[in-house]
């Protein structure tokens, strides 16, 4: 139960978690049955001898930590190998509980910072406006690192961080007198939490309804937070950010060199190993890159998002077997580029701009509003099935387990 916790926490889906610790428990030989709630975990394990109901404590948050996925997976595949005996392996599960970061603080500043501004230039920003982007995702990511030690709680945190954030935007664009619209989407984009939102997906479309509606839950909560600070930004600073952006794609070279800065970063913020970064920013370019490919020849944006992460989810397979690494963590830093984290938080602003215009508001900004908002969930819905895609794709291409 240990193991089937910290692997929610690090990032694994329902659906995999369950997998494992079954396999595990026939290992043992006994039958088990994992219940995975929204909150608890109950695991009900037995024999021809003996049997017994647990229920685990309280799950944490559920984000991503790859590094941290990695060093579980190892003590699982150990364990059901038989080379790791039970008491061992709780011993180097308490140990990777408290493990630290992966990368130092000042690294992981830099990368982020890099992925903010990486982003603003995906959206063909200006350079003035990258550089706001990259001193707002700076003061982003240290803001992400001190609030939680204060006891902030994650929702109020990722409030704060955008409304600070999307202030350090603002000021850094004036001196050049550049709109500082794409700095505030960056700074905004930065903090969607688009691990938990793909894994609610991909939970509820695998049967663990309770787990996967929390998850998007307590995304779908944090995306608020990040759109009221951004709002309360806007009205601090007297800058509106619009309900439409139009932003014209890249040339397919740029793309593919400003997407794998964006998986740099995601990858170090999310603690994957260091051997696995280069796969990462190779995987996170090919799949933006097809992804604004398949745009520039005239498909949906959700056609072309779904093979964005089907191609990911395929490569991150295919080089983790030959890495020994889990494929979710060298997925996830590659399509979280791709989250419609602008979409949400714009139809959220939006929503508040007809919340204030009442009766008056007009038929366009409710039109944008509701496109922005049924955007995100089908670009988020799409993310989830491309990488469950990918799973039952590799099997059939290249013939390897799941």
């Amino acid at each position: 139960m240990l193991l089937a916790r910290l692997l929610l926490e690090a990032g694994a889906d329902s659906e995999h978690v369950r997998r494992r610790v079954e396999a595990l428990a026939e290992r043992q030989d006994f039958a088990a049955e994992l219940f995975l709630g929204s909150e608890r975990l109950l695991l009900m394990l037995g024999n021809d001898q003996v049997y017994r109901t647990r229920i685990g404590h309280a799950l944490g948050v559920m984000g991503i930590d790859a590094g941290r996925l990695v060093a579980l997976e190892e003590v699982a595949t150990a364990i059901e190998a038989g080379t790791l005996e039970l008491e061992a392996a709780d011993a180097r599960l308490s140990v990777i509980a408290k493990a630290r970061p992966a990368y130092p603080g000042w690294l992981t500043i830099l990368a982020v910072a890099g992925t903010a501004a990486a982003l603003a230039r995906l959206f063909s920003a200006t350079l003035p406006v990258v550089g706001a982007a990259f001193l707002a995702g700076a003061v982003s990511t240290v803001l992400r690192r001190v609030l939680p030690r204060l006891r902030v709680g994650p929702a109020a945190a990722a409030g704060i961080t955008a409304t600070i954030s999307g202030m350090t935007a603002v000021l850094a664009s004036r001196p050049s007198g550049a709109d500082p619209t794409l700095a505030l989407v960056a700074a905004g984009m930065i903090l969607v939490p688009g691990v938990p939102l793909i894994n609610g997906v991909r939970d509820l479309m695998q049967g663990h309804a309770a787990i996967g509606l929390a998850r998007i839950a307590n995304g779908a909560i944090t995306v608020i937070a990040i759109a009221t600070g951004l709002a309360a930004t806007s009205l601090a600073v007297g800058v509106h950010l619009p309900v439409t952006l139009n932003t014209p794609n890249l040339g397919l070279a740029w793309d593919l060199l400003f997407s794998s800065i964006a998986a740099f970063g995601f990858a170090i913020l999310f603690g994957a190993p260091r051997g696995a970064v280069p796969t990462i920013m190779l995987t996170g370019a090919l799949a933006h890159g097809l992804r604004t490919a398949l745009m520039m020849l005239g498909s949906d944006i959700a056609i072309a998002t779904l093979a964005g992460a089907t191609l990911a989810g395929v490569l991150a397979r295919l080089v983790g077997r030959r890495l020994g690494t889990p494929s979710s963590a060298l997925a996830f830093p590659s399509v979280v580029a791709m989250v419609p984290g602008s979409y949400a938080f714009r139809g959220l602003i939006g929503a508040l701009d007809i919340m204030l215009a009442g009766p008056a508001a007009p038929a366009a900004l409710l039109a944008a509003s509701a496109a922005a908002l049924i955007s995100a969930f089908v670009l988020t819905v799409s993310i989830g099935i491309g990488l469950l895609l990918s799973s039952a794709l590799n099997p059939a291409i290249f013939g390897l387990g799941k």
